[in-house]
C-alpha cells in the first residue's frame, strides 16, 4: 500500500472518531503510541523498569471485493440492480501491562480502512467512499485481588449487501466496565454496559436502516450458607431505545430474581427450590409482572420421588391484570431398567382483570417402555392427560404477549395459535429477540378456520429466507361469559429398532374434546392420527418412508413423506453428502388444500493440497400450493479457499434463483477476501 494511500486512511479513520466523539479513546491510544515510541520508564526499588511493557504488535491487513446482481419482477418486466463494494482494512493489535501485570492488564487494537460502493438499478443510482474504522481496547486492572475491574470499549463498522437498496453500512460501538467483590460469604458484581448500533444506506429509498441504543446496569451477589444451601440475588435495569423508518420503541426494564435452593433431611432426601422475581417495564409498551415459583422433592426409595410445585404470577399491562395461581403434585418411579412412569395433578385459577375467571384442574400418567430382545431394541410409550377448563364471568378482551412457536423450513405444516376467538388484526409476529416485527401477506398468511387461527409461512419472505427459528406472537382474544371445556389427550408410539440399521414404527395421537358455551356455538378440536412409518440408518446411508392420516373437525389431513441421504468419506481429503425429500400433504374440509413440497441438495468438501480446498452446496425446492400457487428455488455456493502460513484468501459465489407464481427473485452474489497477518 502506498504511502499516501495509507496517509489519507488512517487521517480519514481519526477524523471519523473525532466527528463521532471518540476524543477520549482517540487520546488514549496516541498517548500509548507516545510511550511506545518514547520508552518511558519508572524506578522501582533502584532498577529502572518501563512503566508500560507490551508484546509484539501484530496485525493483518484484508481487501473484500463484493458485486451482487438482484433481478425481481414478472419475467417480462425484470427490475435490476447491482451493487459493487470495495473494502481495504488494516488491522493492529497487542498486549500488555502497566507498572505489573497484576495491576493493569490489557489488550487493545486498532483498525483502519476505506469502502466504496456503488449502486446501479432502473430507479437509481449512487456511488459512497467512506473509512471504516474500529477499535478495541480491553484492561483488567488489580486482578490478582480481592476486587478487580474489567472494562472494555470497542467499536467496528461492516457492510451489509441488501436487495435492490445498495448497502448497508452499519456501526457498531460498546463499551462497559464491572468490579467485581471476591467475599468468601457474599461474592458480588457490579456492572454496566452500554452497545449502540446505527445503520445507514446508499440509496435514498432505503426503509430499513435503524438506531439502537441498549444500556444495562447490573447488580448480583450469592452466599452459601452451607454446601447444602445456596442464595443469589440479580437485578437489572435496562434502557432500550429503537428507532427505525415507521415508529420508534423506548421501554426502560427494572428486573429483580431471587433464587435459593435447600437440600436436607438425615439422608439429604429433600429438596426445596425458591425462585422469585419481579419486572418493571415502562414507555412504548408497559408491563408489571410479579412471580413466585416453589418447588418441593421427595426422594422416598432410590426408584420412586415425588414433588410438589406450587406458583404464583400476576402480570399488569396498562390497566388490565391477570393473576394465576396454580398447584401440581406428582411422582416418578422406575421398575428395574425397562419401565419409567411418571404421574401428576394439576389445578390452577387465572383471573382476567374484573372480567372474567377460569379454572383449570386435570392429570397426567406417562410410561416409558424399553426391551432388548433378539431382534433388536423395542421402545414404547403412553402418556394420556386429561384436562377441565370451567370460564365465567363477563365478555371481555383478553391478552397473549409472547406465546412461542418453532417453525422450521422443511416443514410446510402451518402454525396454529394456542387460544381460540382471536381477533386476527391485532396478530402481531416478532422474531425470537421480539426486535424484528413481520409483515402479513408478505412474510406470513392468516387462516381462521373454526375459531381456530392457523399461521402460513411464506416462501420468500423474511422469516423464510431467515431459516429454522422460533417466532413470538402477540394478540387479543375474546372473553366469553360462561364456557366449559373437557379435553383428553392421549398418545402411543411403538417403535421397533433391529440390529441392522432398520426399524418400524407406528404412533397413534388423539384428543377428545367436549365444550359448553351460551356465547357462541365452538366446533370441538377433536382428532385421530394414525403415522405409519419405516427408516433405515446405516453407513451414512438414511432411508425414510412414512405415511400419516388425521381425521380432525378442524382441518383433516393426509401426509406421505420420502426421505433418503447418504454421506460417506471419498477419502481422507474428501467427504461428500446428497439427500432428496419428497412431502405430499392433502387438507380437507372446511378449507381444502394440498401442497407438494420436493426438496435435494448435496455438499461437497475436499482438500486438494496442503494449501488448497474447495467446497461447494447445492439445495433446490420445489413446491406446489393449491392455494398459494408454486414456489420454486435454487441455492448454490460453490468456494476455493487457499491458505499457507499467514496469507489467505476465499473466491466464492453465491447464486439465489426464486420463482412463485408470476414474480422471479433472482441474485448473484459474488466475492473474493484477501487476508495477511503478520
Amino acid at each position: 500500500m502506498a504511502p499516501d494511500i495509507k496517509y489519507r486512511i488512517i487521517t480519514g479513520a481519526f477524523v471519523g472518531h473525532l466527528q463521532r466523539s471518540q476524543i477520549f479513546v482517540v487520546a488514549v491510544f496516541f498517548v500509548f503510541i507516545m510511550i511506545f515510541m518514547m520508552g518511558c520508564s519508572m524506578d522501582v526499588k533502584g532498577n529502572r523498569m518501563p512503566l508500560i511493557e507490551h508484546g509484539p504488535i501484530g496485525g493483518e491487513v484484508e481487501l473484500v471485493a463484493e458485486k451482487q446482481t438482484d433481478e425481481v419482477g414478472a419475467s417480462n418486466n425484470l427490475r435490476k440492480s447491482e451493487t459493487t463494494v470495495f473494502e481495504e482494512r488494516l488491522r493492529l493489535n497487542t498486549t500488555g501491562s502497566v507498572y505489573h501485570p497484576n495491576f493493569l492488564l490489557f489488550n487493545a487494537g486498532i483498525g483502519i480502512g476505506l469502502t466504496q460502493q456503488r449502486l446501479d438499478s432502473d430507479e437509481e443510482s449512487g456511488r459512497v467512499s467512506d473509512t471504516l474504522d474500529e477499535y478495541n481496547f480491553f484492561g483488567q486492572l488489580l486482578r490478582t485481588k480481592k476486587y478487580p475491574i474489567n472494562f472494555y470499549t470497542s467499536k467496528s463498522e461492516d457492510i451489509i449487501p441488501r436487495h435492490f437498496l445498495g448497502s448497508l453500512q452499519s456501526e457498531t460501538e460498546n463499551s462497559g466496565a464491572s468490579l467485581s467483590v471476591r467475599s468468601e460469604d457474599w461474592p458480588m458484581t457490579f456492572g454496566y454496559s452500554e452497545s449502540k448500533t446505527t445503520q445507514n444506506s446508499l440509496s435514498q429509498r432505503a426503509r430499513d436502516f435503524f438506531t439502537r441504543d441498549d444500556k444495562r446496569l447490573s447488580y448480583s451477589v450469592s452466599h452459601y450458607f452451607s454446601e447444602l444451601s445456596h442464595m443469589s440475588f440479580q437485578a437489572e435495569r435496562n434502557n432500550f431505545s429503537q428507532q427505525r423508518f415507521g415508529g420508534s420503541t423506548d421501554t426502560q426494564k427494572d428486573r429483580y430474581t431471587f433464587l435459593h435452593d435447600l437440600i436436607f433431611g438425615d439422608k439429604e432426601q429433600y429438596r426445596l427450590d425458591t425462585f422469585a422475581s419481579y419486572l418493571k417495564q415502562t414507555g412504548s409498551f408497559n408491563l408489571e409482572t410479579q412471580q413466585l415459583e416453589e418447588r418441593f422433592r421427595i426422594k422416598h426409595l432410590e426408584n420412586f420421588s415425588t414433588r410438589y410445585e406450587f406458583g404464583y404470577l400476576e402480570s399488569i399491562q396498562d390497566i388490565s391484570t391477570t393473576t394465576e395461581t396454580r398447584g401440581l403434585a406428582g411422582f416418578e418411579h422406575r421398575l428395574y431398567e425397562s419401565l419409567f412412569t411418571t404421574g401428576d395433578i394439576f389445578t390452577s385459577k387465572t383471573e382476567i382483570g374484573s372480567e372474567s375467571e377460569i379454572n383449570q384442574q386435570g392429570g397426567t400418567l406417562g410410561f416409558n417402555y424399553q426391551k432388548k430382545n433378539p431382534w433388536g431394541t423395542l421402545f414404547a410409550t403412553y402418556t394420556t392427560t386429561l384436562t377441565e377448563t370451567e370460564q365465567s364471568g363477563g365478555s371481555g378482551i383478553g391478552t397473549v404477549i409472547n406465546e412461542r412457536h418453532f417453525f422450521r423450513v422443511t416443514d410446510p405444516t402451518p402454525i396454529e395459535l394456542d387460544r381460540r376467538d382471536i381477533d386476527a388484526s391485532t396478530i402481531v409476529v416478532w422474531d425470537s429477540v421480539r426486535t424484528t416485527v413481520f409483515l402479513e401477506n408478505i412474510d406470513y398468511r392468516v387462516t381462521e378456520i373454526n375459531g381456530r387461527v392457523q399461521i402460513s409461512i411464506i416462501t420468500g419472505g423474511d422469516i423464510f429466507l431467515s431459516g429454522d427459528q422460533t417466532l413470538s406472537f402477540d394478540y387479543d382474544f375474546i372473553l366469553e361469559p360462561e364456557r366449559t371445556e373437557e379435553r383428553l389427550y392421549q398418545t402411543f408410539t411403538l417403535r421397533e429398532r433391529f440390529t441392522n440399521g432398520f426399524s418400524l414404527y407406528y404412533s397413534h395421537r388423539r384428543q377428545d374434546e367436549k365444550i359448553k358455551s351460551n356465547f357462541s356455538n365452538i366446533v370441538p378440536d377433536e382428532y385421530r392420527v394414525n403415522t405409519f412409518g419405516a427408516d433405515y440408518y446405516k453407513g451414512g446411508l438414511g432411508l425414510l418412508a412414512e405415511y400419516s392420516k388425521e381425521d380432525s373437525t378442524q382441518s383433516p389431513s393426509t401426509s406421505k413423506r420420502l426421505e433418503a441421504s447418504y454421506n460417506w468419506l471419498v477419502n481422507q481429503d474428501t467427504r461428500a453428502t446428497v439427500y432428496a425429500s419428497n412431502h405430499w400433504l392433502d387438507f380437507g374440509e372446511p378449507d381444502p388444500r394440498d401442497i407438494t413440497f420436493f426438496d435435494a441438495g448435496g455438499e461437497l468438501s475436499s482438500r486438494l493440497t496442503d494449501t488448497y480446498s474447495i467446497s461447494t452446496r447445492l439445495d433446490y425446492r420445489n413446491e406446489n400450493d393449491s392455494s398459494f400457487g408454486k414456489t420454486t428455488g435454487l441455492h448454490f455456493i460453490p468456494e476455493l479457499q487457499y491458505r499457507y502460513r499467514q496469507l489467505s484468501f476465499e473466491l466464492g459465489m453465491e447464486i439465489d434463483f426464486l420463482k412463485r407464481r408470476d414474480t422471479e427473485n433472482n441474485t448473484t452474489f459474488l466475492y473474493f477476501r484477501l487476508r495477511r497477518i503478520f
